[in-house]
């Protein structure tokens, strides 16, 4: 199975754009200063001279040219990641890398840089007319505070970005949530987070402005300040947790399973694909009178999809329990589960319901040939089911509707195992073989 993409590799983007807009903002701020050496300093007694402007146009060269580097370099890593996020290219993966460590460098290296040129305007540049004022002086030291943050910042979210990446993107089948010795926290969804992030940035850069009356500082923490509070309006669907699920719905089940028992139907559950039915929405069931009944045709099913009881075969037609739940499921993915395979249900299922939907805790899924193994570690205990007859819970019956409309076979559940603390659960789907059905 491929690694699963957390919903938290998303900040990475939105950590590089951010970097590229303070990037912009220093190579800006430092062109400030270069207009102040080169116009201001001239009306406080400075007198040109080879000696001091040749050292100080390497430098500047040198700088701006780092700057516009590693602005460049940003800009791909944003874009970078944005397209392994929809492709899963782990060639793209590891150019962010590469792009975003190489921007820090060209960062550090801007900051060592600036400091040479700083050394030549506040010594060099003495011995050659200029007279100190604070005129000159004040917007200097603003500007200079100003790019030494914005390098840092930059720096900052270069060398984050890749660990960022690195921890949401590990190879594992598992997905775990932190465990906790009390109860578990709710995680933040990434829009809050986000949403806390630009706040708080833009609360500092709006203190740093006030502490350095710098105007650029100003703007930069209002913007910050108005895209925080954006995402802070910014919400989801709520969708009902869990525990919610379980307490409604499990005392309908067991009213289910015992009427299911007292007319004496003791054939496994089969989920249908969209093809036994006229409309390719439906989600139903067949319940075999016995256990060695053959498999019912398309044809079978479809003249008599509207009603409960069939007669050839024998057998009940029942929407599933997990008939809603999967619909959300599509809904929630933004597809239709006809339209894609297997492969793409691996991937999506378990971010879906561990943060998308937070129903469980951890879900492994493993296929071999026609089988299909889901083990579900919970969150708190589950409601022992009913082991005579397997008509299952709604998450383990949703994911049997998921995955007869992906493989557009029939789909049983053969196996079905709770842990001694009813917190783990292991399923075992089967694909049936159509072509070969079992024989009376």
């Amino acid at each position: 199975m491929k690694p699963q993409t957390s919903s938290k590799l998303k900040l990475a983007p939105l950590l590089l754009v951010t970097a590229l807009i303070t990037q912009l903002f220093s190579i800006y701020t430092f062109t400030v200063i270069d207009h102040i050496v080169h116009n201001d300093l001239y009306q406080h007694g400075l007198k040109f001279d080879y000696s001091w402007a040749n050292p100080y146009w390497n430098n500047s060269d040198l700088l701006l040219d780092s700057l516009i580097i590693a602005t460049t370099l940003t800009a791909i890593s944003a874009a970078s990641i944005i397209i392994y996020i929809k492709t899963n290219k782990k060639s793209l993966k590891i150019a962010t890398y590469a792009f975003s460590l190489t921007t820090a460098s060209l960062n550090l290296f801007s900051a060592y840089i600036f400091t040479r040129i700083d050394y030549i305007i506040r010594n060099t540049l003495y011995n050659h007319g200029l007279q100190f004022s604070p005129d000159w002086a004040t917007p200097y030291w603003t500007y200079t505070t100003s790019l030494l943050t914005l390098i840092g910042i930059t720096s900052t979210i270069a060398l984050i970005t890749p660990m960022l990446i690195h921890l949401t993107t590990q190879k594992k089948i598992r997905i775990e949530k932190p465990k906790t010795k009390a109860k578990t926290k709710k995680p933040k969804h990434p829009t809050k987070l986000t949403a806390s992030i630009l706040i708080m940035a833009g609360t500092a850069a709006l203190l740093t402005s006030i502490l350095y009356n710098s105007p650029i500082l100003a703007f930069i923490g209002l913007g910050l300040l108005f895209w925080g509070i954006l995402f802070t309006y910014i919400r989801t669907e709520e969708y009902a947790k869990k525990a919610l699920l379980d307490a409604t719905t499990h005392p309908q089940q067991t009213t289910l399973n015992q009427i299911i028992q007292e007319l004496n139907y003791k054939g496994t559950p089969i989920y249908l694909p969209p093809k036994y039915f006229k409309n390719p929405e439906t989600h139903k069931t067949y319940i075999p009178k016995q256990n060695n009944t053959p498999l019912p045709t398309p044809e079978q099913i479809q003249k008599q999809e509207q009603q409960i009881f069939t007669q050839k075969p024998a057998g009940m037609l029942l929407i599933p329990p997990g008939s809603e739940l999967t619909k959300l499921f599509e809904k929630t993915l933004d597809t239709n589960f006809t339209r894609e395979n297997l492969e793409y249900l691996q991937q999506k299922l378990p971010k879906l319901l561990i943060e998308d939907l937070e129903f469980i805790q951890n879900i492994e899924i493993e296929t071999k040939n026609n089988k299909i193994n889901v083990k579900i570690e919970h969150h708190t205990h589950q409601p022992t089911q009913n082991k005579q007859h397997p008509l299952t819970h709604p998450l383990s019956s949703a994911i049997a509707c998921a995955l007869a409309r992906t493989t557009g076979k029939p789909i049983t559940i053969t196996k079905q195992e709770t842990s001694k603390d009813n917190k783990t659960e292991t399923i075992e789907y089967q694909i049936i073989d159509e072509e070969a059905p079992s024989k009376s």
